[in-house]
């Protein structure tokens, strides 16, 4: 009798081939293989990336000397690559320490217009959005003066942060 019931063996096989190929795969590396939706493998190291039925299969690829040539292939380009990066890394922070400390200074206290912008508008509309909550105290906005073309007198602060947005926008 099965361990999983009934009297097919079937089952069990299946299930002792899956535990050995999962053995089988276990001893590899994960990044050079990709297991396919049909159950097949994907060797990803060798060029043409060639496909293999099994696990065993793909264990005895992965020992064969055109993996192993393909292997090191790849893991010099790495290398080349990582080493390129690091040249450049290297001339860039070779660059900035060359320059002037009044251009550097410059640098750090020199911010994005996208940031300053944000900050602007978000004072706008915060000093706004408090002297509108005053204005719409107690009535609705039909009877008020705006509809007659008569404009609430803006606050002090208000014309102050706009007069800053506009010398900021004429500046750039």
């Amino acid at each position: 009798m099965s361990v999983f019931g009934g009297d097919s063996w079937a089952r069990e096989a299946q299930h002792r081939k899956r535990r050995v190929d999962d053995l089988v795969v276990e001893g590899l590396d994960a990044s050079s293989y990709r297991k396919l939706s049909s159950g097949k493998f994907a060797c990803l190291v060798c060029p043409g990336a060639p496909v293999l039925d099994s696990a065993l299969m793909l264990s005895m690829h992965c020992k064969g000397s055109r993996h192993h040539v393909a292997l090191s292939r790849l893991k010099e380009r790495e290398l080349k690559k990582k080493d390129e990066i690091d040249k450049r890394i290297a001339l860039s922070d070779c660059t900035v320490n060359t320059g002037t400390s009044t251009s550097i200074l410059n640098r750090i206290k020199s911010r994005p217009l996208i940031e300053q912008t944000r900050k602007a508008v978000s004072e706008v509309l915060d000093k706004g959005n408090t002297r509108q909550d005053v204005h719409n105290n107690g009535h609705s906005g039909k009877t008020c003066g705006n509809l007659h073309g008569n404009q609430p007198k803006q606050s002090k602060e208000h014309r102050h942060l706009q007069k800053k947005v506009k010398n900021y926008i004429q500046k750039k």
